[in-house]
Order: C-alpha cells, then structure tokens, then sequence
C-alpha cells in the first residue's frame, strides 16, 4: 500500500511575510481562459443506439454545460455570478470529480473580488482534497502558489498556529519552494528549534527576493543558539548584499544592529558601540540602538560622558509617550559612579513622577479587567495610535497609560494581528458592498461566515496577547521599583559619605583652572559647541555632549 503525504498547510503559514515573487495581482483571466482548455470537459461526439448511455450523455452534456457557463461568467469578468454558480457546483455530488478544478477556479474568483480571507480557505480546501485522496495533480501546486501569493495581504500571528506537519517538498511549486523554506524555517524558530531553523533557511537561493530576510532569521537563530561566530558571518553578508540600498535599508540597519547585539552578547564592549554608532539616526532603529548602546557604554566603563549624552536625547520630549522606565534607572546609575549625587536626585524623583501613576493604573485596572476589557483597551489604544499619525486629536479616553498602551501595541505580535484585523474589516466591508443577491447566496453566506470567525478568533488572541504584555509590564515595573530603591539607598550613602569626607576636609576636588570661564559656544574637534538652553529641536537629537565632570575624590 502507498504511504500518502499528509499536510496541514499553512493557508496561513504562508501569511506573515510578503510575496517573494509578485506584489501585483497575477493575470487571472487569462488563468480561466486557459482552464476553458481542459479536456474533461470536452463533450464527447460519439453517438449511441443505447438509450442510458444517451442518458448518462445527456447529463453529462448538462454537466459541462454549466462548468462552461461559469468560466464563460469568468472569463467575462462577471465575477460575483461565476462565483455563485461555483460555489453551487461544489456542493453537487455530480460534481465531485471536478471539484479540485472547480474550488481552484472559485478561489480565483474571490481573488479578483478581493476576498483573500475567502479565497485561501477555498485553496486550502483544494489542498487538504488532493492529500486526502492521495494524488499529487498541478491543482495542489497551483493553489500552493496562489496561497503565497495572498501572504501579501494575510499577515497575522495568529495564522501562524497553523503549522505544517508533513510537506513534500516537490509538490511545492519550484517558483514558490524559497518562500515555503523560508517559511518552514520561521516555524522552526517559533519551535525554538534554532540549530535546524538556521540549516533551513540556508537552503533559500541567492537570487531569491526573499534571501535578505532568509539572512537575517539565520543569523537570530546561530545567535540564539549562541554560536556567535556564525551569527556575524550571516549578518556580515546580508550587510553586503544590503549596501547599495542606501543607509536607511531596513535589512542593512537591521544588519548592522544584529551584530552589535552580538558583540554585547559577547562581551566585546567597544566593538558593539562601533555598530551602534553607524545605526542612522532617522531610522525606527535608532531610538533602541541609543538606549544598549548606553548599557554597553557602562558595561565598559570608560564612556560616562557619551551614555549621559545618549540619556539627554532618550529624555527628550520627542520621546516623552516611551515606555523606558529603565533607561532612566541607567542614567541614575551613571550619576552615581561619577558621584553626581544632586543630579541622580533628579532622575529617580523623574522616575517616580512617571512611573509611580503608571503602576497604580496598571493595578487598577488588572483588578476590575475582564476579557473583554483588554481588547477594547488595545482597539482604543490603536484608534488613538493612528490618529496621531494623522496628527489627529485623540479618539477615545483609555483606562490604561498612553504609553503603556504604545508599548503593548508596538509589540510584534500585537500588531501583525491588528494589521491582519484591519485586513479582515476591509474584506467584510467588500463583501457588504457586493450585491444583495451575492451577499444571500451560499457564497456570499459562507465568505461572510469565514470573515466573522477569523475576526473572533483574531480579537481573542489579541486580547490574551495583551493581558500577557501588561503582567510583563506589571512585573517589569516592579523589578524596577525595587532598584529605585537601591539607587536611593546608594545615594543616601553617597551622599553622607561625601559629607562626612567634607567637614575632615578631605575629599574636596581642586579648582581646574577653567572653572571661572564663560562663554556662549566654543570650537573644536571642526564642531561648534553651543550651551543647551532648555529648549528641543528635532536636529539636535543625538547631538548633546554631556560636559561635566565626575564629582568623586
């Protein structure tokens, strides 16, 4: 007996990354046309004397006339007919042969309908047929293909539950077979399987557009895998195949941050700083890149003055709705080693004005939340997230933090699912604009009734997403409450030792002979130096010098 492949595919495995080969709609009439040609559906011409074999023609004539009245619907563009008459002849036990071929040729339908959701369960359907009756035809191929195709517009998390058992990797069109490692790959690393997820992406072609983010995954998985060496070999060459993109290409920049993470990772302070510092500063990168480079600034303990250079322009206003209550505890940190006791003062007293109302909201509302309330919350918080980028006044008043609710919503996972819910009301809105007749048919009812259930389950997972983000947050802040209060602990030593050092006269650091000068700017190093006046400007980030001096003996 043959051993029959199974396969749980990925309608939505292939849906969190775009497209390799094609960001347009593919030419799907001239697809159709070309199924006109098929010859299981050529009447047959013979004649016959016998009276049930003029009735199984007779039938068979019937047969063929309504598959060819539905591609003539197709070819003619008259989308939402075809699609009805379709989806009515999959249903017809009369029909069952053909039905890969009539699924197939529906599913290109809703394509051109710009029902993607809808279409790639009926792909799906041809998929899982072909397995189950334990036949490899060009059906199963095509609609492999197509499904990459819609991963343009199927980016969620919550897909990805759907993983791939058993896969053959010759069934997988050839065009489509970088894409589906690349995929098998993610699913790997999702498995934590990273020795095997880097082997698996390292299969994808050179030539392959989706190569750069083949690339950048292996070198994550060699880095979480702690083989350091390979992990830079990886990032080294994707910043290679990335340079003459210009230096705001986000597979370069990410490049170039992989591996100053990976020189942290190792303990090589300055050459991480190195990487840091080339991350271009209007780049999304940036503002994170600023905030390690700062910790590997202290790790080496020779850069106080740049960290606190960094520090002015992470505490800018530009940055005031970031969720960074460590960066703050850093600076602390930093102040205290230099013996900045008045200014450490300052920093953790900001720490508390900030982060103290954030805590008693987060408890509050952990306390009376249900379910629901953490999915309003993050709908709420997302309304208001792009009416900024609109520079719109808010929308909606939320019972969590705006910058709670910016960090939880700028998280991964939380927003590739709100990105793919917003793909899901759009569809729904297409849908509601087709004809009455449409929406009231067996299609029309099963494309509404898919819709409707990936948005439930979209929104449950988004709401279980976001209750496990703020118990992070939660135990976050009260790591950090806690070294708060070391750090005022450290300081009130700081300080009365200093005091004590003070009145034996010891301790007092002698005056430097340019103490008593002022000056509005000065030159140097071919740079103009001008005093900060209280003020931020958008072209000074990044651009303040720290210019004190440690205050220890």
């Amino acid at each position: 007996m043959r051993k029959v492949c199974t396969l749980l595919i990925p309608i939505f495995l292939l849906s969190s990354v775009a497209d390799a080969n094609s960001n347009e709609l593919p030419n799907l009439s001239e697809e159709i046309v070309q199924q006109l040609d098929q010859p299981e559906y050529v009447v047959a011409q013979s004649k016959s004397k016998r009276s049930s074999k003029r009735q199984r023609r007779r039938r068979r004539s019937t047969k063929v006339d309504l598959l060819a009245k539905a591609k003539k619907l197709a070819v003619d563009k008259q989308y939402e007919k075809s699609s009805q008459l379709l989806f009515s002849l999959t249903r017809s036990s009369k029909y069952r042969k053909d039905n890969s071929q009539i699924k197939y040729i529906l599913g290109l339908m809703l394509m051109e309908m710009g029902l993607y959701q809808v279409a790639s369960f009926v792909f799906y359907d041809v998929i899982s047929g072909e397995i189950r009756s334990g036949r490899t035809t060009k059906y199963l191929r095509q609609s492999l293909g197509k499904l990459s195709f819609l991963s343009n517009a199927l980016d969620s998390d919550v897909l990805l539950k759907y993983t791939i058992s058993k896969i053959k990797v010759k069934d997988f069109p050839s065009e489509k077979k970088d894409l589906f490692y690349y995929r098998l790959g993610e699913l790997r690393m999702k498995e934590k399987r990273y020795t095997q997820a880097a082997k698996i992406f390292s299969r994808v072609d050179a030539d392959s557009l989706v190569y750069p983010k083949a690339l950048y995954k292996m070198g994550l998985a060699y880095s979480e895998s702690r083989r350091g060496g390979k992990a830079l070999a990886a990032f080294n060459e994707l910043l290679q195949v990335s340079e003459k993109k210009g230096v705001t290409d986000s597979n370069r920049v990410n490049a170039l941050l992989s591996m100053a993470r990976v020189y942290y990772q190792n303990k090589k302070w300055d050459k991480a700083i190195e990487y840091y510092r080339q991350i271009p500063r209007d780049t999304w990168q940036w503002h994170d890149s600023l905030f390690e480079q700062s910790w590997a600034m202290l790790r080496s303990g020779r850069y106080f003055r740049s960290a606190l250079s960094n520090f002015h322009t992470l505490h800018s206003s530009y940055y005031e709705d970031r969720y960074a209550p460590e960066s703050l505890l850093l600076r602390g940190m930093v102040y205290l080693f230099i013996c900045r006791y008045d200014e450490m003062d300052k920093v953790l007293n900001l720490f508390d004005k900030i982060y103290k109302p954030v805590n008693s909201k987060l408890r509050r509302f952990s306390n009376s939340a249900s379910s629901k309330s953490y999915l309003d919350e993050i709908r709420k918080g997302e309304a208001n997230y792009q009416a900024a980028r609109n520079q719109q006044e808010a929308k909606h008043t939320t019972r969590l933090p705006k910058l709670v609710l910016n960090e939880i919503i700028g998280r991964p996972n939380i927003r590739r699912n709100l990105n793919y819910l917003n793909a899901l009301d759009g569809e729904m809105a297409r849908v509601k604009r087709l004809t009455i007749e449409w929406q009231t048919s067996g299609i029309g009812k099963y494309a509404k009734r898919v819709i409707d259930k990936r948005m439930k389950s979209t929104n449950s997972v988004i709401g279980k997403q976001a209750r496990n983000h703020l118990r992070r947050i939660k135990s976050e802040l009260r790591d950090f409450f806690e070294q708060s209060d070391f750090l005022k602990f450290e300081m009130t030593s700081g300080k009365k030792e200093s005091l004590r050092k003070e009145i034996a006269g010891k301790g007092v650091l002698k005056k430097q002979i340019t103490d008593d000068e002022s000056r509005s700017f000065f030159i140097g190093n071919g740079f103009e130096y001008w005093p900060y006046q209280g003020e931020y400007w958008l072209d000074e980030l990044g651009n303040y010098h720290y210019v004190g001096v440690q205050a220890c003996e």
